[in-house]
């Protein structure tokens, strides 16, 4: 008998507009079918409820819920306290699926017998629809195949496995006990560690079957004290989660690696904040400035950190002048490469 269980896709909804219909789109055509799309309209300002509710009335499989503004995890809580599937994907209201998403990720997760599927993903900078152009940067890097819980957690560390939701197809079971971090930002990274643990094995598809989008102003959008707090807690709880788990799982130098990740992308967003506030004669944030301190007394930072640090301690004003050379390169290599 063919296995053809209920699958719930939860997409959270934000003043998407331009983007939605593209989403969802991808969701209905796809060739797997015994689908319930869980839409959650978070308080939209624009026109994205409406699109969710004229959706609505032309598919009988989507449940539309609309909702004060509470913020993306709080939306995708609502999804998986309202879901009825054996099995669940999430999907961004911005990004897209292939058409054969859902069927090729319940194949593997059928055959390999595994709790969570993780399939690769291209980045599109664009605000057009989103085409594979056969050019794509294809991520995440981890090569196909089952993953026991110690070789994923493992992977996930070292970011082979990346932290994101949305590519993944999970066992309603793992999500139990497990929600998202209310009122706070980079929820994927405080919570896939937490269901990677909870899983027995994983499998790697080394298919590209999403499509991320990269909006044009997104190299800015994390440049607030909140966002960049919220990193750090989330990074934080990770951290200690490896921590507590070396050797058993984890050796100290994964550990460290990571920490030296999170101080070189802090230096940085320090470094935006600094070119965003150009002419002001205060530091651009304290708050900031102080993690990073921290952290770097944590850590022995590479070469290309080490001097960016070195240079925030000793003469930040550089940092403010160079920052526009960077940021244009950066640009450059983002709209070439898609990374």
């Amino acid at each position: 008998m063919q296995y053809d269980p209920l699958v719930s896709v939860i997409i959270p909804v934000y003043n998407v507009e331009p983007y939605l219909k593209e989403a969802l789109d991808s969701v209905l055509d796809q060739s797997y079918q015994n689908l319930e799309i869980i839409l959650i309209d978070d308080g939209s300002t624009d026109r994205s409820g409406k699109i969710c509710d004229d959706y609505s009335e032309t598919d009988d499989r989507i449940r539309v819920i609309h909702q004060e503004n509470k913020g993306l995890s709080s939306a995708r809580n609502k999804g998986l306290d309202l879901m009825h599937g054996e099995l669940v994907a999430f999907l961004d209201p911005d990004d897209a699926y292939q058409p054969d998403y859902v069927r090729a990720m319940l194949n593997a997760m059928t055959r390999e017998q595994a709790d969570l599927v993780q399939c690769r993903y291209t980045n599109h900078k664009t605000t057009r629809k989103m085409i594979r152009s056969g050019r794509d940067r294809i991520r995440p890097c981890a090569q196909q195949g089952l993953y026991d819980r110690r070789n994923a957690l493992r992977s996930l560390a070292d970011g082979t496995i990346d932290v994101f939701v949305w590519n993944k197809l999970y066992q309603r079971r793992l999500w139990k006990d497990i929600r998202f971090p209310e009122g706070h930002n980079f929820e994927d990274i405080g919570i896939t560690y937490q269901i990677i643990d909870a899983c027995r094995s994983i499998y790697v598809l080394d298919q590209p079957l999403y499509l991320h989008r990269k909006r044009p102003d997104s190299i800015t959008d994390d440049c607030s004290w909140d966002n960049i707090r919220d990193r750090i807690i989330a990074n934080s709880r990770f951290n200690s989660f490896i921590q507590s788990n070396i050797p058993d799982i984890f050796d100290k130098e994964q550990l460290e690696r990571r920490k030296r990740d999170l101080l070189s992308r802090l230096l940085i967003l320090y470094i935006q904040l600094s070119w965003r506030d150009l002419g002001r004669k205060d530091t651009p944030n304290p708050e900031l400035k102080d993690s990073i301190i921290k952290m770097a007394g944590e850590t022995e930072p590479d070469l290309r950190t080490g001097l960016l640090y070195r240079l925030l301690m000793t003469c930040p004003s550089l940092i403010r002048i160079s920052y526009p050379v960077y940021h244009t390169v950066r640009m450059f290599i983002w709209q070439v490469f898609g990374k």
